[in-house]
């Protein structure tokens, strides 16, 4: 995977590309500039890099600034040389604008570049505008750069969770098992932003089960948001120790033709809502009428975990080159892989590598998903 060292002229054309929608949004709404304060629109922008100091904050220590015909770094003196050496924004194509960290400034110098008018935002800031909801639409669909990147991202992911399920045994900890895939993802320079992690009976009660010190005896269950250069894929794996029951067998293999029915709707044009409408339907034909009521079934990801999540009221239309990840839960089990939705089928950005695989047919495509892995 290319670091951010090696820029090279796709990075600069992918920059381009963005730029040119944000300028569309800039007239269409007659601005003066848009202002970009989230770190997600920051990765997305400079076409991967990071200005995130703390994980718990939505803003980044840095802001980008678009006008109808140039663009800018707005960051402290604390912060500039990095933003410079190291996310390479001068050489990116940004001006660097520096400030003194004693003074917060930012308005003072987004209004010397702009003058009066009115000015976009993609958070609720004073002076601004929010349009974080049609900013958020800049994002949606992803540049060939982009898909190489997260499919990087995808099979290390898939590779590190599996290799680490692979190596378990009877009494190890929740927290162990979380710790270990952190360890992993991090020697990759992949941020681990979400570990959840259950062993028996807390998969039935949790559909979120935060990992704590308890030891696993038959059942565990791991799930990963993992990010790299603002990219974010979601995934779940299932592991039993010894013989599962046939019962519980086809209850996490329905769970999985479930996921499999909601991706094969997931084709560019398809209202977004229409897998989560299949999925309630096959919950009641598959035995499990009450289940999809107690966890939400997933929905477009990109530089967020969700960009939304579907319920019935969403009335977005599925694009071409869009991330998607459908996670139906049973409890006890969940299914849960990412991928691009594209006119050819959808393109996985995790998948199996290590598991033992089974094989489906739906709506005329062929699918190999992950089995539980039996220890």
């Amino acid at each position: 995977m290319l670091e951010k060292n090696n820029l090279d002229s796709s990075v600069k054309q992918e920059i381009q590309e963005k730029l040119v929608r944000l300028r569309k949004l800039i007239e269409g709404k007659n601005l003066k500039a848009l202002l970009l304060k989230r770190h997600v629109n920051f990765s997305w922008l400079t076409a991967g890099g990071t200005n995130v100091l703390c994980m718990a904050q939505d803003t980044g220590v840095s802001s980008i600034l678009v006008t109808d015909d140039r663009s800018y770094v707005i960051v402290s003196n604390i912060e500039a040389p990095r933003m410079k050496e190291e996310e390479k924004v001068v050489a990116k194509g940004f001006e660097l604008v520096e400030y003194p960290w004693y003074e917060e400034n930012e308005m003072k110098i987004v209004r010397e570049i702009c003058g009066e008018g009115s000015i976009g935002c993609d958070i609720t800031f004073p002076g601004t505008q929010d349009l974080s909801g049609e900013i958020n639409r800049c994002r949606y669909q992803l540049l060939g750069t982009e898909k190489e990147r997260y499919l990087w991202l995808g099979k290390e992911v898939s590779w590190t969770l599996e290799e680490v399920l692979c190596s378990l045994h009877p009494g190890v900890l929740e927290s162990e098992v979380a710790a270990e895939i952190a360890l992993r993802l991090w020697k990759k320079r992949i941020e681990p932003i979400g570990l959840q992690v259950a062993a028996d009976e807390r998969a039935y009660r949790f559909r979120h089960p935060v990992a704590f010190r308890n030891s696993a005896r038959r059942l565990l269950l791991a799930s990963v948001m993992a990010r790299y250069g603002g990219l974010v894929t979601t995934v779940t794996r299932m592991v039993y120790f010894g013989t599962p029951s046939p019962e519980f067998l086809k209850q996490y293999r329905d769970n999985v033709r479930i996921e499999c029915e909601m991706i094969a709707l997931s084709r560019p044009g398809n209202k977004a809502v229409l897998p989560l409408q299949r999925a309630v339907e096959l919950y009641q034909e598959l035995g499990y009428p009450e289940e999809w009521k107690r966890h939400h079934q997933g929905g477009a990801m990109g530089y967020l975990p969700r960009d939304y999540r579907v319920d019935f009221e969403c009335q977005e239309n599925i694009l071409e080159n869009q991330a998607f990840c459908w996670n139906p839960s049973i409890a006890g089990t969940k299914s849960e892989d990412g991928f691009i939705s594209t006119s050819h089928g959808p393109l996985f950005i995790t998948y199996p590598v290590r598991f033992p695989v089974f094989n489906l047919e739906v709506e005329n495509l062929h699918f190999e998903r992950p089995d539980l892995l039996l220890l």
